[in-house]
């Protein structure tokens, strides 16, 4: 631009043609010295800058062009202001000082000044991080790193800092970390740290498609690298469409291996028999077996030295290459016997990888090669005991093979090994070895191995259909029906998650258990260690769906079978001495047993609630949870060998059943395994109350239902027992709907006082809105039973009198008819409360013609008059104060004329009324006779406590706070 604009002022020779160029001047020779002086400077400046921003771009000749638009991104964030540095300065010093309190204020002072701080919330997580407060510390980083996006040891911070603080929230941790790499990433996608942490977390959430994406990525970088391979290897295998995913991990294992090869790298050959175990093992869950094989014997030949012997890849129908002796490799003409070293032929292939090798040839139907391969196992049970410690999850998926071909008692003999081994059994293990007994005609052994598979996993459906098929076939359709109904509810249960929503690919416990019953091809996984053991199923804790119940053994012999019920009748006995034991140590005084005697209650209530004896058909199978197929009918359903198998038993066994109704199973039975059935019941209702509580209220509503559905607890009083105890649970647990529900139920059985009393009483204690008292329900229950009173009043009058007899004064008439005075005030109270005044005066008043001195009618006819008076529709209003005050006067006369009751409550209950009408002056005074009166009474605290609070509001809303304050001061005790 400067160049031109010389040329502009002092013109060019060029533009003067007239002008001689041998003319020159100094003045001439100077400009062009300068313009050239000018263009070096111009050029050293671009080198600089072009420098300066690291650009290996070749500086622009054109001078006159346009401008670039500079660098994109987010604007550097400034300095922070001095009062922030100042006060970040005072959060440092206060760190380090050990006052985290104060750290913390001056921390949210500077947020709340300017939250783009990064240094405020830097500071902000390590002051949660030291107080302990994890998941905040967290929070902050994760905000810190938000405010600099660009800075990827920030997210990794933030990601390494989820990842070792995941033992309260492990799936929160996860959730957090994993946006964290993704951010790293988006800030330097060549961070392959930051891709390989994403790609474990994704693994670890159970998102497989994710992870093994990630994992990809990584190795198009790292092709060799042996762990990874690994992960993905193990990805591929755990998701649920193995068959698709696999190859992926094939090829990679692949390259490696032909890499490995090529050159010798720093692996040793020895550890990489482990991977060759997992490489084969990726052919087998495809079902590429024969693949499997031939890759499995070339690997073993190139790691044990022999890869020159590719003849050996001719010979795939055996495998001669690894037998002990050269009997069969004689035969193969490329062999050279003599000068072959023995010891890297049959010796050389490691145990598991042989075993392998028998498992494939079982699932190709080589059965004669694989036994082969079994005999080097030896008959020795110390040398197949010692496989079987080293490789339990090998031999589970050999024995499953030989029972599928036939050879069952083969199979038991490893079966049995991994029953032997030191801890729990794995219930897939008993499962199949019930099978093998079963098919080798041992009834009694496959029972016990069944019912030993169901101790183990309470959700084996398995395991039940087998057992109710084999007491199907020996007649013992009872105990075969319970168990169809117990898979039926099983099945239902695990349908449920199905279809409400997506569930997260290999990672279902439930579906773990499931697969883990059908055999090695949904079991198989990886081989990550070499004492890898079958996975058992369920992770954590969790509910049962069928609760755990006695199992008696229908298959066993009697003497065997007497022993089991005496063994069971003792263990019952001391748990009932257990429980009475610490129900008084807990009555005097010792809580902290609480948690032990809910355990024992809770195992002798199951025990009773599991025998079919004290329970019809239909209330047992609901209790198992069974809805049966008749009440969801569907095809594949009926179609299915359970439900077939359940409808066939029901029909053949329900229907006898129940003909005998409620009755208990034998006419002289009062007691269960030397406990009376009054004992029992307070058993459950005691246990019911415990779970109350412990607010676990539909467990305690259970526990009640489970007792009055009993045969051996139908009598009446047994009923009311059940019923009382059942409201109390209500009441612990604050369900007004369950109380009245209740008192509903004993208000029908028992048409008495005390029943309505225990209505209006349990409404009253339960601590909830009157919703439920008021509601449509309960009103339209009290209103039939009054009716039907009415009913009957009105019969008994037409027979005494004529037709044309008048009827009115039926309430108090000759009649004789009892009409209870509770039920009418029960009703008018609920009018009351839900303000229909004017109908519930006429309940009221048939209750003070049955009894006028009664000083309760009188007051729910005061106030009922007062309320109904203060309404805006209410017509002769003064008619209805007057009336409301007079029968408030009978009220307060009854207690100066002696009747019972406290003289203190009737006159702060009238002092109220006048409150309410807005008489303060009459409602102090009643305020000061009920002070007088409580003193002479004895002083009731609660009582005296509000009427001086009513009586200083009484003075202060007429303004009179002197004698409000006088009146405070003198009963005012600190």
């Amino acid at each position: 631009m400067e160049a031109s604009m010389n040329r502009e002022q002092y013109g060019s020779p060029d533009r003067n043609p007239g002008r001689n160029p041998d003319d020159g001047s100094d003045a001439d020779s100077d400009l062009e010295e300068l313009k050239g002086d000018i263009a070096k400077f111009d050029e050293s400046v671009r080198e600089f800058l072009a420098s300066h921003h690291g650009s290996a771009e070749t500086p622009r000749a054109a001078r006159g062009g346009s401008r670039g638009r500079g660098a994109r991104g987010p604007r550097k964030a400034a300095k922070p202001r001095g009062d922030i540095t100042a006060r970040l300065s005072k959060v440092n010093q206060a760190f380090l000082g050990g006052d985290y309190d104060q750290a913390l204020d001056l921390a949210f002072e500077v947020i709340r000044i300017n939250a783009e701080t990064h240094q405020a919330w830097t500071a902000l997580s390590s002051i949660f991080r030291e107080r302990g407060e994890l998941n905040r510390a967290l929070s902050a980083m994760v905000y810190a790193a938000h405010l600099r996006p660009k800075d990827v040891s920030g997210w990794h911070r933030c990601a390494s800092f989820a990842l070792e603080t995941m033992e309260d929230d492990e799936g929160g941790n996860l959730h957090t970390a994993r946006p964290c790499y993704s951010a790293a990433l988006r800030a330097d996608p060549t961070d392959l740290e930051a891709r390989l942490g994403k790609a474990a977390v994704c693994h670890r959430q159970g998102h497989l498609s994710a992870a093994i994406v990630e994992y990809k990525t990584i190795l198009r970088r790292r092709p060799y690298d042996l762990d990874l391979v690994r992960k993905l290897a193990e990805a591929c295998v755990d998701t649920k469409n193995a068959v698709t995913t696999v190859p992926s991990a094939i090829q990679a294992y692949r390259q490696f291996f032909d890499y490995e090869a090529k050159t010798q790298s720093q692996y040793n050959r020895d550890a990489l028999w482990h991977d060759v175990g997992i490489y084969v093992e990726l052919f087998a869950s495809a079902g590429r077996y024969r693949e499997g094989v031939q890759e499995l014997k070339a690997l073993s030949r190139w790691l044990v030295g022999r890869a020159s012997e590719q003849y050996w890849d001719n010979w795939q129908t055996d495998d001669r290459e690894w037998d002990a002796d050269d009997e069969r490799r004689s035969s193969v003409s490329d062999f050279d016997a003599i000068n072959s070293n023995p010891l890297l032929y049959g010796n050389a292939l490691p145990q598991d990888l042989r075993i392998r090798l028998a498992i494939y040839r079982l699932r190709l139907g080589h059965e004669s090669e694989a036994l082969k391969h079994l005999d080097w196992l030896g008959s020795d049970d110390s040398h197949t005991r010692d496989f079987v410690n080293d490789f339990p999850f090998l031999a589970y998926e050999l024995a499953t093979e030989l029972a599928r071909c036939g050879r069952q008692s083969l199979a038991v003999r490893y079966y049995e090994l991994l029953r032997a081994l030191p801890g729990e059994t794995d219930p897939a293990t008993l499962l199949q070895l019930g099978r093998c007994y079963l098919a080798i005609g041992e009834q009694p052994v496959a029972e016990e191995c069944f019912l030993a598979a169901i101790d183990a996993d309470e959700d084996s459906i398995d395991a039940r259909i087998e057992l109710a098929n084999m007491y199907e076939k020996a007649r013992e359709d009872e105990e075969a029906l319970i168990l169809a109904a117990e898979a039926m509810a099983l099945r239902e249960a695990q349908d449920q998650p199905c279809t409400g929503g997506p569930s997260v690919e290999g990672s279902s416990a439930a579906a773990q258990s499931v697969e883990s019953d059908h055999g090695p091809a949904q079991r198989r996984k990886p081989r990550a260690r070499a004492n890898d053991k079958p996975a058992k199923p369920g992770d954590g804790p969790k509910k049962p769906v069928i609760p755990r119940r006695y199992r008696p053994k229908g298959l066993a012999g009697a003497d065997k079978r007497l022993q089991d019920e005496q063994a069971r009748a003792v263990k019952l006995s001391r748990q009932y001495e257990a429980v009475r034991d610490l129900k008084r140590q807990i009555l005097a005084g010792r809580s902290d047993l609480v948690p032990t005697w809910m355990a024992t209650s809770k195992e002798l209530v199951d025990d009773f609630r599991s025998l079919k004896r004290f329970y019809t058909w239909d209330k047992y199978l609901h209790f198992l949870g069974s809805k049966g197929p008749l009440q969801h009918p569907g095809a594949e359903q009926q179609d299915s060998e359970l439900s077939q198998m359940y409808e066939r038993l029901s029909r053949s066994i329900a229907p006898q059943a129940d003909h005998h109704g409620r009755e208990p199973g034998s006419p002289g039975l009062n007691a269960h395994q030397g406990i009376s059935f009054e004992d029992w019941l307070d058993l459950f209702l005691d246990y019911a109350i415990g779970l109350a509580i412990a607010h676990r209220r539909n467990e305690a509503y259970q526990i009640c239902q489970a007792a009055k559905d009993s045969t051996v607890f139908q009598s009446s009083e047994h009923d009311f027992v059940i019923y009382v105890a059942w409201s109390v649970c209500a009441i612990y647990t604050n369900d007004e709907e369950r109380c009245v529900a209740t008192a509903r139920h004993l208000m029908r059985d028992d048409a008495i006082s005390d029943s309505y009393r225990m209505f209006a009483l349990l409404s009253r204690l339960c601590q909830s809105p009157v919703s439920w008292y008021t509601s449509g329900p309960a009103q339209k229950f009290i209103l039939r039973q009054i009716k039907a009173i009415d009913a009957s009043h009105v019969g008994a009058s037409i027979q005494r009198w004529d037709q044309d007899a008048e009827l009115t004064g039926a309430a108090t008439g000759p009649s004789g008819i009892n009409v209870d005075v509770c039920l009418l005030m029960v009703y008018g109270h609920i009018l009351f409360t839900s303000t229909s005044y004017a109908y519930s005066l006429g309940y009221f008043l048939r209750a003070r013609s049955l009894d006028p001195t009664n000083p309760m009618i009188n007051l729910s006819l005061g106030l009922a008059y007062a309320h109904y008076g203060l309404k805006r529709q209410s017509t002769n209003r003064q008619y209805l104060l007057l009336q409301g005050q007079a029968f408030l006067s009978q009220y307060l006369q009854s207690g100066q004329n002696g009747a019972g009751g406290s003289m203190a409550e009737r006159l702060y209950n009238v002092g109220r009324l006048f409150q309410l009408l807005g008489t303060s002056y009459l409602s102090s005074r009643y305020y000061t006779q009920a002070l007088e009166a409580c003193k002479i009474e004895g002083g009731n605290k609660d009582l005296s406590s509000c009427i001086l609070m009513n009586s200083i509001v009484s003075l202060m809303s007429v303004k009179n706070n002197s004698m409000a304050f006088s009146l405070l001061k003198d009963n005012l005790r600190l």
